[in-house]
């Protein structure tokens, strides 16, 4: 059975009249304007799955206290990093006035004026799983992104050629473009070395680290930070889109609908839908328009379009340093790609400030938009998917259903080797958007990043079957890498049982597929970085299990050669928390995370980065070498290794 949540789930969008008691009984709920801020949030955030709790550079309600939240370590905001980083998509669509409205506050868009305030939204976000059970979130995230972010690369390109024979239509398995730009990543980490730790010594909520450690989280940061559109998965798949206009728009009702036909034509591929949640803006300038009129004109756009809209008050002027007025200083947002930070240190922007009310404004409205209209709709779409998709294929029916397609799949490899059984597309490498396997991944996804890991890793477990049985290696690959990560993010105890027999085997699946049978590595690798870093931040014996993926990693050549060092070096941080039991620390990894730290001193010098080599042997030989008198021998690799580092420092300070 097939569903579109937002044919009937969603009030507004086609522009059709609603009787009018309904709609002023809807538009009640809504003011048109906010005031006041925020109140404090109690709860703790997702890095509580460790040690505490995070706080944004823009949130509105300042550190968290000491009474409700501790200050996070790096490991806790690691495993924040890897769950903020799967978060909805909402692609913009303003109007030219409200790209005019930006620029005059010194930014190039709407777009980017948005994007840093949804980066963490201020105040709790409350999110219910499958069973009801609600739980306030206080780093919960989305990513606001561009018409264009919203179609796969590879429908823009095709746009400008002839359209295919079927016949000749390539598979997307082996053409979708990489989870992310190796090069890029690698000439920003030469860009963070010559820069300094300064550079990368906070993390993404403006927490201190450690130096290496910093280093790897903003190598994460980066790399996570903007996946393409692919088929497997649907995390870059919008959820929603923003329809933005002005006051100083003369014909509202006409802007809006141009918009949202624009949202309508978008040319996505058959593997996308477009029956996303549509959320409308209305922006009153302060300094140039009446807000009478303002009000009356976004009440009528709450009549004409249902409850999803809000309106905010902002101010055209740009900012006076020189007025008394409360400013703030605009910083992007950390979700930016390692191309456009690399483009900010070759090109420093200059700085532009915003009024604190205004900050205050967009802020009230993100947090509307979030709690009131983008979470309620994914929890909708995840209940109506679940009673009517999954639940089928958890029955006798399902069961059945399932047996009965491996059955045919031996017959048809017999007779009719050409055709792929079941609803997956060979030719294109697809599911149809409108099949139970894409709806059921896109259930998974969006659990995955409203939290609810049991239910998302129960999903994943059904797919990952059915993928194989259809020979959608990559898909297949997608869900064995998900249903991992989701796994232990569940909290399920990972004994030596659990991370052998299924953990193991699941991310060896998916490594290998990604590699061998898509052509895929970059996703290979982001997954075995993501579960490494999950698997440490367990502990145990599941950190040495991390760093075996990482020497994995390395073995495999998945990466860049200053990103291969830079992973070396979290080898012996994965050894580094193994602290041992005991006066005796039993159990430790001491000299294990020396040897590593070593041998990444040895890349580092090699890759001419001497002084990062440095501060590796420093560790190293605090923690171990230090303490051995052979060490020091001319002809020893650390005594080579300091001498060539020593060298590299004097002439560096000349």
């Amino acid at each position: 059975m097939s569903y579109s949540p937002s044919q009937s789930d969603q009030p507004d969008g086609d522009f059709s009249r609603q009787s009018a008691d309904t709609k002023r009984q809807q538009s009640s709920s809504l003011s048109p304007s906010v005031s006041s801020s925020p109140a404090p949030s109690l709860s703790l955030s997702f890095s509580s799955f460790l040690t505490g709790g995070t706080h944004h550079p823009l949130s509105a309600t300042g550190p968290l206290s000491p009474n409700n939240a501790v200050s996070p370590s790096h490991l806790s905001a690691v495993a924040a990093l890897i769950a903020q980083s799967f978060a909805p998509r909402v692609a913009v669509f303003a109007s030219p006035d409200a790209d005019d409205l930006a620029r005059e506050k010194g930014l190039p868009s709407l777009l980017e004026l948005l994007r840093p305030f949804s980066d963490t939204v201020s105040g709790p976000i409350h999110l219910r799983d499958a069973q009801g059970i609600a739980s306030n979130v206080d780093d919960f995230g989305f990513r606001f992104v561009s018409p264009a972010a919203s179609v796969p690369q590879r429908q823009q390109q095709q746009q400008h050629q002839q359209p295919l024979s079927p016949s000749k239509k390539p598979a997307q398995t082996s053409s979708s473009p990489p989870c992310f730009d190796l090069q890029d990543l690698d000439a920003l980490l030469d860009a963070y070395l010559d820069k300094g730790p300064r550079y990368y010594a906070t993390d993404a909520t403006g927490s201190a680290v450690e130096p290496h450690d910093g280093l790897y989280y903003k190598f994460l940061l980066r790399m996570f930070a903007a996946p393409p559109i692919s088929p497997h998965e649907t995390f870059s798949h919008p959820v929603a889109a923003l329809i933005a206009i002005t006051s100083r728009n003369e014909h509202p009702s006409e802007t809006l609908a141009k918009l949202y036909r624009a949202g309508n034509e978008l040319p996505v591929p058959a593997y996308m839908t477009k029956d996303f949640l549509r959320y409308y803006l209305y922006i009153h300038d302060d300094d140039r328009d009446d807000l009478t009129r303002s009000i009356a004109a976004f009440e009528r756009m709450k009549r004409d379009l249902g409850i999803h809209c809000y309106m905010i008050r902002v101010r055209s002027k740009p900012a006076d340093l020189s007025a008394q007025e409360p400013l703030m200083q605009f910083a992007p947002s950390v979700w930016i790609t390692a191309a456009e930070e690399l483009q900010r240190i070759r090109n420093p922007p200059g700085e532009v400030y915003i009024y604190d009310s205004d900050a205050q404004a967009i802020r009230f409205f993100i947090h509307e938009f979030a709690s009131k209209s983008l979470v309620p709709f994914m929890e909708r779409c995840v209940a109506t998917w679940n009673e009517q998709v999954l639940a089928n294929r958890r029955g006798i029916t399902g069961r059945l259903f399932s047996a009965s397609k491996r059955f045919l799949s031996a017959g048809n490899r017999t007779t009719t080797a050409t055709t792929a059984p079941g609803n997956y597309d060979s030719v294109t490498g697809t599911y149809g958007y409108m099949t139970a396997e894409a709806q059921m991944r896109k259930l998974a996804d969006y659990t995955f990043m409203l939290r609810d890991w049991k239910l998302a890793n129960s999903t994943y477990d059904i797919l990952r079957k059915d993928f194989m049985n259809d020979k959608a290696w990559k898909y297949h690959a997608g869900a064995q890498e998900m249903a991992a990560a989701s796994l232990i993010f569940a909290g399920t105890p990972l004994t030596s049982k659990t991370r052998a027999e299924t953990i193991e085997p699941l991310l060896d699946s998916a490594t290998y597929s990604y590699i061998s049978r898509c052509a895929q590595p970059t996703y290979a690798l982001r997954t075995i970085l993501i579960s490494s870093e999950l698997l440490r931040s367990r502990g145990g014996g599941a950190a040495d299990d991390a760093a075996r993926w990482l020497m994995k990693a390395v073995s495999e050549k998945l990466m860049g050669n200053l990103a291969h060092a830079l992973v070396i070096e979290r080898v012996s941080a994965c050894y580094s928390i193994r602290t041992g039991q005991g006066s005796q620390g039993w159990g430790n990894r001491r000299r294990k995370a020396a040897f590593w730290q070593l041998v990444a001193a040895k890349e580092w010098v090699m890759l001419d980065k001497k002084a990062h080599a440095r501060a590796c042997l420093d560790e190293a030989g605090e923690n171990v070498y230090d303490a051995l008198d052979w060490t020091d021998e001319p002809g020893a690799l650390l005594f080579e290794l300091r001498h060539a580092t020593e060298s590299m420092v004097y002439d560096s300070s000349m």
